[in-house]
C-alpha cells in the first residue's frame, strides 16, 4: 500500500520567491511503502522428504553409540529434532515499512545510517526479495520478502538513501531453496 506524504524543507533565504514567499523546490513528495508478507516461502514437505536426514541422523547416532561417545549421540538427536521442528514450522506474517526514516521490520526500526547498501533479487515467481547489508558484524544481511510490491518503485525510492550494490546470495540460501526447505 502506498501513502503519499508531503515533507516541507526550509528554503535558503536567497531562493525565496518574492511574490509568494515560497521556493519552487519547497514541497517534495515522497512515498511510504508498507506491506505484509510471509517470513519465508513455505514449501510443503512430505514424510519422505525427511527420510535422508533421518538415515544420516540414525547412522551418526549409531556411530556415537559404538564409539561410546554418548554426548555426540545426544547432540545428533537434538540436531535432528531441531531440524524436524524448524522444517514443519509455519512462517509468520511480517509487517514491512519503508519510508524516509528508514526500514521497519515487524516494528523494529532500521535507520538508513545503520545500513550499507541494498540489492533486489528479482526472479518471479521464484524470488522477489530486497537484501539489505547492515553495518553489524553478526547478521550482516536483512532480507525482505516483497510479496506483491513493485520492486521498481521501491528501488527508485531506496536509491535516495542507500547505494545499490550487488549482493551475493549465500550458499546456505541457495542450498536451502534447492532442497525445498
Amino acid at each position: 500500500m502506498e501513502v503519499d506524504k508531503i515533507i516541507k524543507k526550509a528554503p535558503p533565504k536567497s531562493e525565496i520567491l518574492p511574490e509568494s514567499g515560497k521556493n519552487n523546490n519547497e514541497i517534495i513528495t515522497t512515498k511510504e511503502f508498507s506491506w505484509e508478507a510471509l517470513e519465508y516461502e513455505r514449501n510443503p514437505k512430505e514424510k519422505s522428504w525427511f527420510l535422508i536426514p533421518a538415515i544420516i541422523a540414525i547412522g551418526l547416532g549409531l556411530f556415537g553409540v559404538f564409539t561410546d561417545n554418548y554426548l555426540f549421540t545426544i547432540l545428533v538427536i537434538l540436531c535432528f529434532f531441531t531440524f524436524y521442528v524448524y522444517a514443519n514450522k509455519p512462517p509468520r506474517m511480517i509487517k514491512f515499512k519503508i519510508d524516509v526514516k528508514g526500514i521497519e521490520i515487524d516494528n523494529r526500526q532500521h535507520d538508513y545510517s545503520s545500513l550499507r547498501s541494498f540489492w533486489i533479487f528479482y526472479d518471479p515467481p521464484v524470488e522477489k526479495i530486497i537484501s539489505l547489508r547492515s553495518k553489524k558484524t553478526f547478521f550482516p544481511y536483512l532480507r525482505l520478502n516483497l510479496a506483491d510490491e513493485n520492486p521498481a518503485e521501491i528501488r527508485k525510492f531506496l536509491l535516495k538513501f542507500l547505494p545499490e550494490r550487488k549482493h551475493r546470495e549465500s550458499i546456505i540460501d541457495i542450498w536451502m531453496r534447492r532442497i525445498g526447505f
